[in-house]
């Protein structure tokens, strides 16, 4: 008999769920959106063309939607239905802003490898850093709550079915 066995007769011992990651992953995704915005202000800095408006698209608008988005997030936990797929779009939000600030930044990693250098190593993997986190935190996220949008399609299926059935074209 296993230490987890209750002895018969006797009812198991009622055990704690294991911790859901999904309902931290807003939270973390608050921190991942302050990091975006990081490189603007701080860190070394770089030349780059378009100045402080090139800075702001690459960095505060990705930064500032992901936290509306874990924002979103947050807010759908309260509704009586459930969050249904907000964190889903959330995660697919955040994923797609991740993907815009990697594919602004990758040409730093490229300058920075070029003899002689044309941007300075130190300043190109600070600001390509914020923008691989939050392109790989959304990938985890969207990951996670993947099975929430194959449950949102069967539930879908199956409204269309009966649908279908009740209007008598279950051909």
């Amino acid at each position: 008999m296993t230490d987890d066995a209750a002895p018969p007769g006797q009812a198991a011992p009622a055990q704690k769920p294991p911790a859901d990651i999904r309902k931290l992953m807003p939270w973390a995704g608050l921190a991942v959106a302050f990091w975006a915005t990081l490189p603007k202000y701080s860190g070394p800095k770089l030349t780059v063309k378009g100045g402080a408006a090139t800075e702001f698209v690459d960095h505060i608008v990705p930064g500032l939607l992901v936290a509306v988005m874990c924002v979103a997030a947050l807010a759908a936990r309260r509704r009586p239905q459930g969050p249904g797929l907000v964190p889903f779009t959330a995660a697919a939000t955040t994923l797609l802003a991740g993907f815009w600030m990697v594919a602004t930044h990758w040409q730093l990693i490229r300058q920075a490898m070029m003899d002689p250098p044309q941007a300075p190593w130190a300043g190109a993997i600070y600001h390509t850093t914020a923008a691989v986190a939050v392109m790989g935190f959304g990938l985890l996220w969207a990951v996670l709550h993947w099975p929430d949008l194959s449950d949102a399609m069967a539930e879908d299926d199956a409204k269309r079915a009966a649908a279908a059935k009740a209007a008598g074209g279950d051909d």
